[in-house]
């Protein structure tokens, strides 16, 4: 059985999610303000986080419904984190929105019938 729609989109979002996270990270190499350890520990998180966005969202396409649990606390968290930090607007305001559109959809009815039902 097929994930429904609402689910695949969601992993897309989680998926965009990364990619952006990943560019952002990059986009730090070019910034003369971040420099030194600034700059390793930026890369290293940027990386990890895009990373478990990454497994996460391919682990609730495989009908791992501990994966949507962790998927959603880990952006919980990481909203959390951005706003507690003051990222400003731009980036973190389009991961936010993304963030929340994805776990929306990642709990709707038929994305919790794909993930709760019957294998």
């Amino acid at each position: 059985m097929a994930p429904p729609k609402p689910l695949r989109i969601a992993v897309v979002l989680w998926w965009v999610v990364a990619l952006l996270l990943l560019l952002e990270t990059g986009q730090a190499w070019f910034d003369p303000a971040v420099q030194g350890r600034l700059l390793l520990v930026n890369t290293v998180v940027g990386v990890v986080m895009a990373a478990i966005y990454l497994a996460l969202g391919a682990l609730v396409l495989r009908r791992r419904g501990w994966a949507r649990f962790l998927l959603s606390a880990f952006a919980a968290v990481h909203a959390v984190l951005m706003v507690v930090s003051g990222a400003g607007f731009g980036m973190p305001v389009l991961l936010l929105v993304l963030g929340v559109a994805g776990t929306v959809l990642m709990w709707a009815q038929q994305s919790s019938d794909f993930l709760t039902g019957e294998r």
